[in-house]
């Protein structure tokens, strides 16, 4: 399939900083992960620290906090991962909180089901 990168928007979660990224879709990721750089650069401020297994099985910590995150027409604030990557990745949890899957056929983002997590983030 190779890799599906989108356009997104990404901001601290009262949408005060907000930039466009390109995001690598990753259905491997749980949660969305940020490099520290973008992380200061929005202001999102790490808000608890998880440990997280990579894929070659390496156990590492990482500080958690809160992103306004918009794919699509769709947004919301969703738990981010804040660690040293290359690029942002774009995780199931958010792919999934917006009601949006990566179609493997295509390589292309596609809605699997009807939007509703707008709510959440107005509260």
């Amino acid at each position: 399939m190779g890799y599906v990168r989108v356009k997104g928007l990404i901001g601290d979660m009262k949408k005060k900083v907000i930039k466009s990224v390109m995001f690598l879709a990753d259905t491997g990721v749980f949660y969305t992960i940020i490099p520290l750089e973008l992380a200061r650069g929005l202001g999102i401020k790490p808000l608890a620290k998880t440990k997280l297994v990579l894929a070659n099985e390496q156990e590492v910590e990482a500080d958690i906090s809160l992103a306004y995150i918009k794919i699509l027409d769709r947004e919301g604030v969703f738990q981010v991962a804040i660690m040293d990557v290359p690029e942002p990745l774009l995780g199931v949890t958010t792919l999934e909180g917006l009601g949006i899957k990566v179609d493997s056929s295509t390589g292309k983002l596609e809605y699997s089901r009807p939007y509703g997590v707008a709510l959440l983030y107005l509260l």
